[in-house]
């Protein structure tokens, strides 16, 4: 490997650790819901014992101003995300049934806009 094909390496790889969600996940039941509802019942795409991804289509009305807009409308991990009551209970109530706590990984959102909540259960 030549140097020119290792420092192409290296400054991929920097770039790629540069994007990596830097903020912890929370606690399920610590996330607020201010502002935040379903429009229908929230759906459950995948579940075991190490978690649960729940998708809804959700409505928010405003949102935090010290939030800026990136991070609020991002896919990655972050700290202005809010979730439903009803999907962050659905999460909470999924992980307790194995002693567990529900640990909010993130939103993201799949093809037909719907949001998909990603939850651990530590």
């Amino acid at each position: 490997m030549t140097a020119k094909t290792l420092s192409a390496l290296i400054a991929v790889s920097l770039t790629f650790a540069a994007c990596a969600p830097s903020e912890p996940p929370r606690e399920a039941a610590t996330v607020s819901s201010a502002n935040t509802a379903t429009l229908l019942p929230p759906k459950i795409k995948k579940m075991s014992a190490d978690g649960i991804q729940i998708t809804y289509p959700q409505i928010s009305m405003g949102f935090d101003a010290s939030c800026g807009a990136f991070r609020v409308m991002s896919t990655k991990l972050n700290q202005c995300a809010k979730l439903p009551e009803n999907v962050k209970q659905l999460a909470v109530d999924h992980c307790s049934r194995f002693e567990k706590t529900a640990m909010f990984m993130g939103n993201k959102t799949n093809l037909i806009q719907m949001t998909v909540s990603h939850f651990d259960c530590e």
